[in-house]
């Protein structure tokens, strides 16, 4: 049975290593970009199945001091929103229905806390097919994109095109 559960700092070391196993589908994080992005925090769950924790999922609301290019291109174009930072699943939880529990959460936690979008890119260079059709099936609709030269920032040592979704709740 999957279980989500608030963030905790016993926590850390896991959202770390689930993160970076994930890329380049999930951008890397080191230790200090990891706790600026847990301190501002709108959203920050944890799933665990039969125990163990299994992903996450961290996001961050509007008027955050967060450097990253893809909330800040969300940030010019949007207000009230949720915007999905990350999400990322252990790979041996994959297909165990961990991230469609994650997003059930969010988009009712979304809804009753009255925001009116759920924001999140999806990587088509290098290409996510399988985070697009995931997405669909939450009622995520396009609403732009954006290309990122390699070198930007940490996380981007190569570049990167993403494709931004909208999950409108009002």
């Amino acid at each position: 049975m999957i279980e989500l559960v608030e963030y905790t700092d016993d926590m850390f070391d896991f959202i770390l290593e689930s993160n970076n196993i994930n890329k380049p589908q999930v951008g890397f994080l080191n230790e200090s970009r990891l706790n600026l992005l847990i301190n501002q925090a709108s959203y920050c769950k944890v799933a665990t199945l039969k125990g163990e924790l299994a992903g996450f999922l961290l996001c961050l609301a509007e008027n955050k001091d967060y450097d990253s290019l893809n909330y800040q291109w969300v940030s010019k174009r949007f207000n009230n929103f949720m915007y999905i930072d990350r999400i990322s699943v252990f790979p041996k939880f994959q297909n165990e229905k961990i991230g469609s529990a994650l997003y059930t959460d969010l988009i009712y936690f979304s809804a009753m806390e009255g925001y009116d979008n759920v924001l999140c890119e999806v990587n088509i260079k290098p290409p996510n097919p399988g985070s697009i059709r995931f997405h669909k099936r939450f009622d995520f609709e396009e609403c732009g994109s954006q290309f990122t030269d390699a070198g930007q920032l940490e996380s981007y040592k190569y570049s990167v095109e993403v494709q931004f979704l909208c999950r409108k709740l009002k």
